[in-house]
């Protein structure tokens, strides 16, 4: 399959998923391209659309991609109507070699340049800005990395220093696994998948901000939060049997889902994600909405869909139809991401 002068080519048979390079294209076909690869994640600006090009590389190993990205002065921005819309559910952990990246929200201390990190979570909204750029980035599933992390949801637009010694550590690891992996077969690079995602989480988990120094010990957290994915479909869940379960006080608790906006209001969101992932699911397709709300935990089918459109930006009929669509078949079984991501270079 040629694509902007590249060849996407399956990941059982090589590493090297994509080469691209646009300089070779019409300005026309270049913009057409990024568009369907860069705009079928985010909503995006050229600031100089007469001038632009992209040229890079993807690689995988086992779940993961690794791309390297050089492009043009842009904003991008990942709304939560496209989170819901899409489905999409994996870190992007990204450093910049090249140029400036900036929050869209404006706070300057989050801006990153050359050899800091970003991470962006996809399955949270999230804009910035790039001057003229060269980065390389990992797309990893949340289910390799969020059970390695203290708080997994708390690491959107992240920036961490170039200047921090675990840093280093990881970027001589993603440069020499950038230049390696085009010479090892299918087995060799998924070998590569558990250290790089446990360095990856020991990085994340080692420069912590200030308010995750607060509260109960971080494991403990981690440990609440994988009971609650575990018992989210049990109706009597709640900041009670939490606080006797795990042997601390109701005051406790709620300081440390504070940031949740509150233990109740935590559950719901983890119940609408669950939710989400059974009307996407093909083989639930069966289940009326009213059912699926029901299993999770909303007695009534209009504060199902109310809860589902305020967090997601369309209603549950909405998402079932874009699921059907585009095919999705569950978020982890389908390889489909592999495919489409493979054409991001963000």
């Amino acid at each position: 399959m040629n694509e902007a002068n590249g060849k996407l080519l399956q990941p059982d048979r090589t590493t090297v998923l994509f080469d691209t390079d646009t300089r070779t294209l019409s300005l026309k076909k270049a913009l057409e391209f990024w568009e369907e690869s860069a705009g079928s994640l985010y909503d995006f600006h050229i600031v100089r659309p007469e001038s632009f090009y992209t040229h890079g590389r993807t690689l995988c190993f086992g779940e993961v991609l690794l791309n390297y990205c050089v492009s043009v002065e842009q904003k991008l921005s990942r709304s939560s109507y496209r989170i819901g819309m899409d489905g999409f559910d994996h870190y992007e952990v990204q450093f910049f070699l090249d140029g400036i990246w900036r929050r869209g929200d404006g706070k300057l201390e989050a801006q990153a340049g050359p050899g800091d990190l970003i991470v962006h979570d996809t399955a949270q909204a999230h804009a910035g800005s790039a001057s003229d750029f060269t980065n390389i980035t990992l797309f990893v599933p949340r289910f390799l990395l969020a059970p390695l992390l203290n708080r997994p949801d708390e690491h959107n637009m992240r920036v961490i220093s170039s200047h921090n010694p675990l840093m280093g550590l990881l970027r001589s690891h993603v440069s020499g696994l950038f230049h390696a992996l085009p010479s090892l077969d299918s087995v060799q690079a998924a070998s590569m998948v558990l250290p790089t995602v446990e360095l990856i989480a020991a990085t994340l988990n080692g420069t912590p901000r200030e308010d995750n120094s607060r509260g109960v010990a971080a494991a403990q957290f981690s440990e609440i939060r994988r009971y609650v994915d575990e018992h989210v479909l049990d109706r009597s869940l709640g900041a009670e049997q939490l606080a006797v379960t795990f042997g601390i006080s109701l005051r406790k608790l709620a300081y440390l889902f504070s940031p949740e906006g509150g233990v109740a209001s935590y559950i719901q969101k983890r119940r609408l994600h669950f939710a989400r992932r059974c009307l996407r699911d093909q083989r639930q397709a069966h289940k009326s909405i009213a059912d699926i709300g029901l299993e999770h935990g909303f007695i009534y089918a209009p504060n199902f869909t109310r809860a589902f459109q305020q967090t997601y930006g369309m209603t549950p009929r909405e998402t079932r139809a874009v699921a059907r669509r585009t095919g999705s078949a569950g978020e982890r079984e389908s390889p489909s991401w592999f495919y489409r991501a493979s054409r991001w270079g963000l």
